[in-house]
């Protein structure tokens, strides 16, 4: 079986550079929201809450 010629998408690499540089940003920020303030706020924002306010950013 003969394999594609993997062609390069400047799009799709540029995309995954700006992800990376978001990963990297907000690894570097040691804030942090718990798990279930997170899904609290996603489970009301499901229920068509669009206007919950952000889960509280905590400081260790």
């Amino acid at each position: 079986m003969s394999q594609a010629a993997h062609q390069f998408d400047p799009d799709t690499e540029a995309e995954r550079r700006l992800l990376e540089a978001a990963v990297a940003e907000a690894r570097a920020d040691p804030r942090y929201v718990t798990h279930e303030d997170m899904r609290a706020w996603l489970l009301k924002l499901s229920q068509g809450e669009f206007d919950a306010p952000l889960p509280e950013l905590r400081t260790p």
